[in-house]
C-alpha cells in the first residue's frame, strides 16, 4: 500500500511542477539553516566534554570584593601546589603558563615568533587531560628543556619529518622535541601549540625569575590557568572551603577579606564571559529559537500552498472517494506526500550545507571555523527535523482534504476554503518573524558600527603596535634615532599595550598615604613620556610623566581624579601606591577607554615600568604608511637582529575586541535574509493561486473594463494589509527585545523610529515586488481565454 502511496506523491509531486519548487526551496533553505545552527551550537556546547572525567574537573579562578565585583580566570603557581599536595578531594591537579611569545629557532636559516600560542607545564597537564599523542609522550616535561608540539606546528617545522629527538633553539636554550598531539578534537579552549617544560619558564622568561613567583599564593595572574580532578564533583563546596584555609596557611594576609576563590565546571569555561568566556549560552538559545522561527515559516508555506490548491484536486479527492477510498486512506496519501517532499528538500540541504560550510566558516567564523562534531549525530538530526516537517506540513493539510465530502468535492467552486483566519494567522506570523529579525540585524549592525567608530578618547588611526620584548638602553637609543630619521613617522612609544585592549592589569591604589587602599582597583596603562603624543591623549591638569625618574610618576584620569579628589586638580603633588610601585601623580588625562565600549570608562593610571614595556608603537602620517613600515623593519632588524619583525595597527585589535558582536551581528543578518526569502515564495505562491481560482473574476472585471493596475490592486490588496498588521506587532516585539540587548553595553546607540520604519517599508517593498509578479500576469492574460469554458 505505501508503495502506491509513493508513487501517487511522486506524480503529484511532478506534476505541480512550480508550486513542488516552492515548497522544496523553501523547505531546503530553512533545514539548511536549522543544520547551520545546529552545527555551531552543537560545536560549542561539545567544548572539552569530550576529556576523560571531564563533569569531575574544574578551573581555578578568583573574585576579587572591592565596591564592585571582579572576575578573573586566573590563579598562582602555589595555589595550585597546595591543592595538588594539601586538600584531600583533589585527585589530581594541573598548572600552565600560557599566552607567551618567543622566537623559535628550528635551524639557522628558519625562523618563527610564535605569540600567545606557546603554554609551560608539566606531565600532570596531560594526565588531566586527554590529548591524542601520535609520537612520544609527555613524560618527560617534568625535566628542563623539553617540548610538547600539536601536529601542525611540528608539520610547520619540520615538514613530513619525525620531530620526536628534533631541536629547537630559544633564546639560546636547546629545546628537544618528545611528543607531538594531534590536532584534533578542534573544539578546545586549550588552544596551546607548543607546550615547554615548566623547569624552562624562567630561563626562558626573565620576568619570571621573581622568586615570589613560585612561592607566594597572592602572584596572581590570569595567564596561568590550574586545573583539578575531584574524586567526586559534589566535593566542589568543601575544596572552595579548603583554599580559604590553605591560604590562611599560606599567610595569604588581610587581602582574603577581599577574595574568594572558586572552582568553574570545565564545562562551563567556553561559556562564562566573566572568565573569559568565549560564546554566551543565551547566544546559543536565541539562535536555536531563531531557527525554530524560520523551520515555521517554511512549513506554513507549505501548508498555505497545500490547502489553496484543493480545488485542483477537487476531481482527484472526488473520484477517490466515488471507488471507496477512505479518509484514512486519503489522510494517509497526503502526509506521503509530504514526507516525500520533506525528504528531498533535507538531501538537498544536506548537500547545501556540505558546499556553503568552507564559506561559512570563512565569513562567519574566521576566527574559530565550526566542525562537524559527529555525522552520525547530525544525520540523526536531519532526519529528526525531517520528521518534524512532515508532521507539521502534513498532518493539518491531509486532515482538512481527507475531510471534504464527495458532493463538496464535485462541486469545484465550493471546495475552494476560502483564505480565512488560519491562512491570514500565518502570513501574519511570516511577516512578523521577517520584520522583527530585519529590525534586530540593523540595531546589531548600527551598535557594532558604534563600538568599532566611536570615539575612544585617543588616537587609533595609522598607529602600529610592534612587539620588541624587553630592550636595553642602548637599543632604546638606537631605536629612537633611528625612528626619527624616518619622515613618515609622528611619534613613538614604548609600551605594554596600546590605550584599549581586552585585557589590562589592575591594582588597588593607596592614595595619599592614607591608612585603607581604595575600594577599587586601578586599571594601568605602562609606557613612556611620548605615549600621550602617540595616541592623542590630553593631559588637562599637571604636566606629562618624564622618563627614567629616580621616583616614579604617575599620571591618572580624570574618572580616577575625581574619585580621589571632589577638585581634580587637588591630586596634583599628592603621593600613590599602585600595586607594588608608589610615586607622586604630576598630571590628569582626559578619560580614555582602557577596556571596550561594552564597559563604562574606569579609573587608570598611566606609568612607567621598564619591566612591562615590551611593544614599540609607532603614530604613521596619512601618505606612504606601507613604505615607512618597510623602513621601520629594515631599522628593527638592524637593531635587534635576534628578534622577528611583526606588526599590527591598532585599529585592527580594537575591532577584535567586539568579535562576539560581529559574529551575531552576521549571523541574524543570514537569518534575517532567509526569512526575507522563504516568506516572498510564500507570497508568491499563495498569490499565484489566488489569481488561478480568480481566473474567471479577472476575466469579466476586464470585459467590463477594469485595468491592469486595477486588477493588480485587488490581488495585492489583501497581502499588504497583513504585512502592515505584521509591522504592527513586530514594532513593539523587537524594540522589546533589542531594548534589553542594548542594556549589556556601557556605550549604546538610541533606537530611533527610522529603524522600524525601513524594515516595514523594506518589508513592504518585497511584499509588492514579490505579489506583483504574479498578479500583473494575471491581469493582462487574454479574458477570453479564462471565459471560453463557460
Amino acid at each position: 500500500m505505501f508503495r502506491n502511496y509513493l508513487k501517487i506523491a511522486w506524480r503529484n509531486i511532478t506534476t505541480r511542477k512550480f508550486y513542488t519548487f516552492l515548497n522544496i526551496s523553501g523547505l531546503a533553505i530553512a533545514i539548511s539553516c536549522c543544520i547551520f545552527i545546529y552545527l555551531y551550537t552543537s560545536y560549542n556546547l561539545s567544548f572539552d566534554t569530550y576529556h576523560k572525567q571531564s563533569k569531575n574537573i574544574f578551573r581555578l579562578v578568583y573574585n576579587l570584593k572591592l565596591d564592585k565585583m571582579l572576575y578573573d580566570k586566573g590563579s598562582s603557581y602555589a595555589t595550585y601546589m597546595g591543592l595538588k599536595t594539601e586538600v584531600p578531594q583533589v585527585q589530581q591537579a594541573a598548572f600552565s603558563t600560557d599566552r607567551q611569545t618567543l622566537i623559535i629557532n628550528v635551524d639557522p636559516h628558519k625562523r618563527f615568533k610564535e605569540e600567545n600560542n606557546i603554554s609551560f607545564t608539566n606531565a600532570d597537564w596531560f594526565k588531566l587531560f586527554s590529548f591524542q599523542f601520535i609520537a612520544g609522550s609527555a613524560n618527560g616535561l617534568n625535566v628542563i628543556d623539553n617540548a610538547v608540539l600539536r601536529e601542525n606546528i611540528a608539520r610547520k617545522y619540520f615538514g613530513d619529518a619525525n620531530p620526536i629527538g628534533k631541536v629547537l633553539t630559544i633564546n639560546n636554550r636547546q629545546i628537544k622535541v618528545i611528543g607531538v598531539i594531534a590536532d584534533a578534537p578542534y573544539n578546545t579552549d586549550l588552544k596551546s601549540e607548543i607546550y615547554l617544560s615548566f623547569n624552562s619558564l624562567r630561563p626562558l622568561v626573565p620576568i619570571y625569575a621573581d622568586k615570589y613567583f613560585l612561592t607566594d599564593m597572592g602572584n596572581l595572574s590570569s595567564k596561568n590557568s590550574t586545573f583539578v580532578l575531584l574524586n567526586d564533583a559534589g566535593q566542589k563546596e568543601a575544596v572552595e572551603k579548603g583554599i580559604i584555609g590553605l591560604a590562611k596557611r599560606h599567610n595569604f594576609g588581610q587581602a582574603l577579606a577581599y577574595y574568594s576563590f572558586k572552582l568553574l565546571p570545565l564545562s562551563e569555561v567556553h561559556f562564562d564571559t566573566r572568565y573569559e568566556g568565549v560564546v554566551q549560552k543565551s547566544l546559543l538559545w536565541n539562535l536555536a529559537t531563531i531557527g525554530l522561527l524560520i523551520i515555521s515559516i517554511a512549513v506554513f508555506n507549505y501548508i498555505n500552498l497545500t490547502v489553496a490548491q484543493q480545488t485542483r484536486r477537487a476531481a482527484e479527492i472526488a473520484t477517490r472517494k466515488v471507488l471507496g477510498g477512505s479518509a484514512k486512506q486519503l489522510f494517509m496519501q497526503f502526509i506521503t506526500e509530504s514526507l516525500l517532499t520533506s525528504f528531498i528538500a533535507a538531501i538537498a540541504a544536506f548537500i547545501l550545507v556540505q558546499l556553503l560550510l568552507p564559506v561559512a566558516n570563512l565569513y562567519l567564523f574566521g576566527n574559530e571555523p565550526v566542525h562537524v562534531i559527529s555525522y552520525l549525530n547530525l544525520s540523526l538530526f536531519v532526519g529528526l527535523v525531517m520528521l518534524l516537517v512532515t508532521i507539521g506540513t502534513g498532518v493539518y493539510p491531509a486532515w482538512i482534504l481527507s475531510r471534504i465530502s464527495i458532493a463538496q468535492a464535485l462541486k469545484t467552486h465550493s471546495v475552494n476554503l476560502s483564505a480565512g483566519l488560519g491562512r491570514r494567522i500565518m502570513v501574519v506570523f511570516q511577516n512578523t518573524v521577517t520584520q522583527s529579525l530585519m529590525v534586530c540585524t540593523l540595531i546589531i549592525v548600527l551598535q557594532v558600527h558604534y563600538l568599532k567608530n566611536t570615539d575612544v578618547g585617543f588616537n587609533r588611526k595609522a598607529v602600529i603596535t610592534i612587539p620588541v620584548g624587553k630592550l636595553s638602553d642602548s637599543q632604546k637609543e638606537q631605536l629612537n634615532n633611528s625612528l626619527k630619521s624616518i619622515p613618515a613617522v609622528q611619534s613613538f612609544s614604548i609600551c605594554y599595550q596600546p590605550p584599549s585592549v581586552d585585557t589590562r592589569q589592575s591594582a588597588t591604589v593607596q592614595y595619599n598615604n592614607k591608612t585603607k587602599w581604595e575600594a577599587w582597583p586601578a586599571l594601568f596603562a605602562i609606557a613612556d613620556s611620548a605615549y600621550c603624543q602617540t595616541f592623542g591623549l590630553k593631559i588637562t591638569a599637571g604636566r606629562n610623566i618624564r622618563n627614567r625618574q629616580p621616583k616614579p610618576e604617575f599620571l591618572v584620569n580624570e574618572t580616577m581624579a575625581s574619585m580621589l579628589e571632589k577638585d581634580p586638580t587637588n591630586v596634583l603633588g599628592k603621593t600613590l601606591s599602585a600595586g607594588d610601585t608608589k610615586g607622586t601623580i604630576v598630571g590628569v588625562v582626559k578619560d580614555f577607554n582602557v577596556k571596550s565600549l561594552i564597559k563604562p570608562i574606569e579609573p587608570a593610571v598611566l606609568l612607567e615600568d621598564k619591566e612591562h614595556q615590551t611593544n614599540l608603537a609607532i603614530k604613521l602620517s596619512g601618505d606612504h604608511s606601507s613604505a615607512a613600515i618597510s623602513a621601520i623593519q629594515q631599522q628593527y632588524q638592524r637593531i635587534l637582529p635576534d628578534q622577528l619583525f611583526s606588526y599590527q595597527f591598532v585599529d585592527e585589535q580594537l575591532a577584535n575586541l567586539y568579535n562576539g558582536e560581529s559574529i551575531q551581528q552576521k549571523l541574524i543578518l543570514v537569518a534575517a535574509s532567509v526569512a526575507i526569502f522563504i516568506s516572498s515564495l510564500g507570497l508568491l505562491g499563495l498569490v499565484s493561486l489566488i489569481a488561478l481560482q480568480r481566473t474567471k473574476e479577472i476575466g469579466i472585471r476586464k470585459v467590463l473594463g477594469a485595468t491592469v493596475s486595477q486588477i493588480s490592486l485587488m490581488l495585492s490588496n489583501d497581502f499588504l494589509k497583513m504585512v502592515l498588521l505584521a509591522f504592527i506587532i513586530a514594532s513593539p516585539l523587537s524594540w522589546w527585545i533589542m531594548s534589553k540587548w542594548l542594556q549589556g553595553f556601557a556605550y549604546r546607540i538610541d533606537i530611533s523610529w527610522w529603524i522600524f520604519v525601513s524594515a516595514g517599508g523594506l518589508a513592504i517593498i518585497v511584499a509588492i515586488l514579490t505579489v506583483s509578479f504574479q498578479s500583473v500576469k494575471a491581469a493582462v492574460a487574454n479574458p477570453v481565454k479564462s471565459l471560453r469554458s463557460e
